[in-house]
């Protein structure tokens, strides 16, 4: 199923949090960020109708994190399998998300100059689109190895695990938790932090050091995956 060679394959996650701890928070340090989230919280309500009964407040910190323009990137973690089968990972995480953006920047145009491609659980409607427009919003110029709206399909180097696990169904559920408990494999949900946390761990726990753990869970579990699939017969 998958051609790509695994030492020739990126493997990443990310974990983003609100740009600030509430909603009374980003009133008074970022305003005007505060002022369009009033604006799309109809937005925010037809997209998630669960939040329903939610306050202002509770939903700006529990879907933010969700949105690139509300956002924050706290954590990115990649790895890559080398011809003798040894994985060797990078994690970046930080405070000082520019520094960071920096960092990963850096490190995908390497990727880019070696012909790699990028894997990820939902990476071509979440991880490439947050990372590209907060480097945008940080005043940094994206990786090439990132799509843009000019790349063409076939240029795209991008391998979507849960485009491959819908099969061409996109209505049908793939959460990457999902594909963990149907493929035998160890699901990085299971842990003290989990995706619909990470904003209270990092704004009130301060665990960036557990957040950054489980972002390499993530990469783990992407890596264990695409073995699967190539054992196929």
């Amino acid at each position: 199923m998958i051609n790509i060679p695994i030492t020739k394959i990126l493997f990443l996650d990310i974990e983003t949090v609100g740009g600030c701890p509430d909603l009374e928070s980003c009133e008074r340090f970022s305003p005007e960020i505060a002022e369009q989230f009033e604006k799309y919280f109809d937005w925010f309500q037809k997209r998630f109708p669960e939040d329903i009964n939610l306050t202002k407040d509770d939903v700006f910190k529990k879907r933010s994190a969700l949105v690139p323009e509300f956002a924050k990137i706290v954590c990115v973690s990649m790895a890559f399998v080398m011809d003798n089968g040894e994985v060797k990972k990078q994690t970046f995480s930080g405070e000082d998300e520019k520094k960071l953006l920096l960092q990963v920047r850096n490190l995908l145009d390497r990727c880019h100059k070696l012909d790699f491609y990028l894997c990820g659980h939902n990476l071509k409607n979440f991880d490439i689109p947050m990372l590209a427009k907060r480097m945008i919003i940080n005043g940094i110029l994206p990786s090439k190895l990132l799509p843009s709206y000019d790349t063409k399909p076939w240029e795209v180097k991008a391998i979507d695990t849960k485009e491959i696990w819908q099969y061409g169904a996109y209505t049908s559920i793939g959460s990457l938790d999902l594909v963990c408990s149907t493929m035998g494999i160890d699901t990085p949900k299971d842990g003290e932090v989990t995706g619909d946390k990470v904003h209270h761990a990092y704004w009130v726990e301060q665990k960036l050091q557990q957040i950054s753990e489980y972002c390499e869970k993530d990469v783990d579990v992407l890596i264990q995956f695409i073995k699967k699939l190539k054992e196929l017969k």
